[in-house]
This record gives structure tokens, sequence and C-alpha cells, in this order.
């Protein structure tokens, strides 16, 4: 077992590793059989094939570069199942509401339970192989301080206010979050149009600019959305009605995501999340900004039986496509690797090593952290995963590596291992 050969915190504190494995796929080059990756003080130092000594012989499996998370909503990791039901959407809206409300009943310190589900969330990332994470953060979020190897954590707060009044509030709230320092990289999120005023949309931005902090929106992420914008009817208005918080002016008629994508433009790095409904002009406008990334949650669109995603028609455009898993709310867990494996079996005929990327260096580039992790090459922080191998399989690197039954076994994050493996590792001692 893998657990009986590594040492937690191996290369952490400046002693020099060495790992071999069947297969190093590096993401910036080829497959490396019998590879070696070379750390020291957290950092790879060297990738190569060549013979020599080595610290562990991790036997048959993978390194890959450390899965990048480019969308989640920590927030809800306590969820246990997906909310019922899927659709309409504003229906599964309420159902989010409610069972925040629940949570806030049943627990004496809402915020603490809040943090909680959070580290849930970070902890089961991590031991899927998780080691950055693009996460939404409500009201009350603080640093966290985890007792082993924690992912990069890239903190979007969420921002909402479609009354004008609102903005006031919000903008502090924002420019509280990207001035304080500590705990993650800070970022914004204008939650989506539907609930973020345009005017108070274009401050946000502003803000981020003079930050250079990254910005998240939730943006063409349903048809009803896409109705709102032009008509201002349908669904959403009828949900925000209910609310108590829609006004028929808050939206210009005849708007579209192409004028967020606009704004979206200005920063950056700017994330657009889920994008199910971009339009060719959309499409268009995308490929001309290397600095906005589309952010797909396969099993979430899914689950809410959304029309097939353009992703495919993106990346032939060069649009930067990450993936994410959104929420346990949607999606019945966290895992990036999960999300992968199931983008194979949906496209069996796609590119595995552009497939690679998505889970990689394509989320680093969304997050920009694209110079610090994303790929496995000297001078990156050293943030792997290993995925085990079944037994007896050869052939083509990347058809091994995306067998179904293959599974991560664990993660590094700067040198140091996931808290599973130093468990292991204390339990073999005693």
């Amino acid at each position: 077992m893998i657990g009986r050969l590594l040492q937690p915190n191996d290369s952490a504190g400046g002693q020099p590793l060495t790992l071999r494995a069947r297969w190093v796929f590096p993401v910036v080059g080829p497959p490396l059989e019998q590879g070696m990756v070379e750390i020291s003080d957290g950092w790879i130092t060297a990738v190569h094939d060549r013979p020599g000594p080595c610290t562990h012989d991790l036997g048959n499996v993978a390194i890959i570069p450390g899965l990048v998370n480019a969308h989640t909503h920590l927030e809800l990791s306590d969820v246990t199942v997906p909310l019922q039901p899927a659709r309409p959407f504003t229906a599964w809206l309420r159902a989010v509401m409610g069972y925040r409300r629940s949570r806030a009943s049943g627990s004496g310190d809402p915020a603490a339970a809040g943090q909680r589900s959070v580290i849930q969330g970070l902890t089961e990332s991590t031991l899927n192989g998780t080691t950055s994470l693009g996460d939404i953060a409500g009201p009350g979020w603080q640093p966290l301080e985890m007792p082993s190897a924690q992912p990069r954590l890239v903190s979007f707060l969420e921002l909402l206010g479609l009354a004008p009044e609102q903005a006031p509030v919000q903008l502090e709230r924002a420019g509280k979050h990207l001035a304080a320092h500590g705990g993650a990289i800070r970022g914004l999120s204008p939650h989506a149009p539907y609930s973020v005023h345009p005017d108070l949309f274009r401050s946000l931005v502003d803000l981020a600019v003079t930050h250079r902090a990254p910005l998240a929106m939730h943006l063409a992420e349903t048809q009803e959305e896409l109705e709102l914008l032009a008509n201002g009817t349908g669904e959403f208005s009828r949900f925000l009605e209910e609310l108590g918080v829609w006004r028929p002016d808050a939206l210009p008629r005849g708007s579209r995501p192409l004028d967020y994508l606009r704004e979206l433009a200005r920063v950056e790095n700017g994330l657009v999340v889920h994008g199910n409904y971009l339009a060719e002009d959309d499409i268009d406008f995308l490929a001309e900004q290397p600095n906005l990334s589309v952010v797909y949650c396969p099993r979430t669109h899914a689950y809410f039986g959304h029309e097939p995603h353009p992703w495919r028609r993106l990346i032939a455009r060069r649009v930067n496509v990450a993936v994410g898993t959104d929420s346990r709310a949607s999606n019945p867990d966290l895992s990036i690797w999960n999300e992968l494996l199931w983008l194979r079996r949906l496209a069996p005929d796609f590119d595995p090593a552009a497939l690679l990327e998505l889970g990689s260096i394509n989320g680093a580039r969304a997050l920009g952290l694209e110079t610090s992790t994303g790929s496995v090459a000297p001078g990156k922080s050293a943030d792997l995963a290993i995925v085990e191998f079944e037994p007896g399989n050869s052939g083509d690197p990347y058809a091994i590596l995306f067998r179904p039954g293959n599974c991560i076994t664990t993660a590094m994050s700067a040198g140091e291992w996931s808290r599973r493996e130093a468990q292991s590792h204390a339990d073999q001692v005693r």
C-alpha cells in the first residue's frame, strides 16, 4: 500500500524527496514511464525518466498534478444528497434556502456550523486529490487553520443586492474582504444577473480591477435567467417577487449575458461559472478574451437536465475551460477526479490529454495560479495527486489513467501529504 511508503511531511521540512511512479503525467509534456519527481522544500526541482536512486517507488500508480476545483460552495459540504427538486431551478433555490434556515435553527451557532461544513468540504476535497479550489464564500467567512495539508484556496466573497440601496453595504463588505490578509487569496463573486443590480456589478468589477482580484459570476446558467434579462418576465421574476426583492426596473429590458461578459473582461481573471446557455456571439467574445474562463460543472449540469453544454465548442475556440463541482446540493461529492471520469464516459472521443488539463492547468489558469500549480514541472509547488491503477493494465498511458476502476489514494500540497497518509503512517508507528 502507498501509505506504507510515504512519510508525512517528507519534503516540507527541507529534506529532498524523489518519487517514482509507473507513469508521471506532467501535463506540460508527454507522460513519462517510470517517471521521477524530485521535490525539495515543497517545490518540484526536477521531472524526468532517467534511471537512478529514489526515496519512494510508489509502484503501479500515476503521479498527476494536484487537481483544481475552479468552482465550489464549501459552505454546503454537509449536504448528504443533492437537494430536491432539481427542476424548476427556482424550486431548487428554495430548497437551498430552506436547508440553510434549518441548519441555522438546529445549531446554537450558525456561523460555527458553516465553518464546520467548510472544513468538511476541504477535507473531502483533499482526500480526493484536489489541491486548489475556488470557493464561493458566504457571509461570516473566516480564514481557516486546517490541521494538515490544506488546499490552496481562492475565496470569492458572494455578494447580492438587486435593490440600489443595498449597494453601499455590499461594496463595504467587498472592500473589507479584499483588504484583509491571510487565510486565502481573495476574490469577489457578484452572485448572478438575477441577484445583483447592474450598477452594483459594475462597481464590484471596478473594485476587483483596483485590487487586481479575480472575479467569478454565475452566468448563462439557465434559460429562465435569459428570459428575465431579455423581458423581465418568467419564473425568476415570480421567484424574486415572492422574496420581496423584485423591481421591474432593476434590469434593463433586452439585457443578455454578453453585457456582463464585456464588464467581466476588465478584470485580470474573470470566471464565467456554468455558462450552460452561452450564445454564439458570447463564445465569439470569450474567444477574444484570454483573461476570461468558463467553469463547467459536468455532473451538476446533468443533475439539472440542461441542454448539452458548449464546452467542446469553447475549447475549439481556444477559450480556457476549467472544471468545478459546484456544491453537494447538486452533486454527490466534491471529487474533480470523478468529474473527469464522468466526462470520459460522456465524450470517449475527446482527447484524454486535454481532459486532464481541464482538471489541472486550466483550473489553475482560471484562478490565476498557473505560475505556481496545475502541472508537474520544475519551479512549481509540489501539488500532486496519486492515482492507483487497477491491476494488469497496459497500453496507452492515458487509456490506463482514465480506467473507471482507478482511484485517487492521496494528495500532496506544497510537499506535504494529506492527513490520510499522515494518519496511516502514525497508525503503523503505534
